[in-house]
């Protein structure tokens, strides 16, 4: 008896499987992508909570001194002057900047201007 081959073959021939090779391919190309841009994002949130806490923190620190003067800082890798300059009786203002620099080295900037009453001129 002779071995007789069916024409109907189950099985992936090497086309198939190439062809899902590129649609996985693909598939992971833009998952990566997709992922890089969820870094950029989170880094750009977490640099932006961080300034905005410094901000916070000084404001805080210029209410509570007796006599604010002007002046600069660095922390967290974040840049941070204010200026302090009278307006009026027992009015000052205040202006914070912060800076720092983005994961793709872009340089970020965020600022914050008040009025504290005090006391004293």
């Amino acid at each position: 008896m002779k071995n007789k081959v069916k024409a109907n073959q189950s099985g992936l021939t090497l086309l198939e499987v190439l062809i899902a090779m590129v649609i996985l391919s693909i598939s992971l190309i833009l998952l990566l992508n997709m992922a890089m841009v969820a870094l950029d994002g989170n880094d750009w949130s977490n640099k932006t909570t961080i300034a905005t806490q410094l901000i916070q923190e000084k404001l805080e620190q210029l209410r509570n001194s007796s006599n604010p003067i002007s002046g600069g800082d660095t922390a967290l890798g974040v840049v941070r002057s204010w200026t302090v300059s009278n307006v009026g009786n027992h009015l000052r203002r205040v202006d914070i900047c912060v800076t720092w620099e983005d994961i793709r080295a872009n340089t970020m900037a965020d600022t914050m201007t008040t009025f504290i009453k005090t006391d004293s001129v």
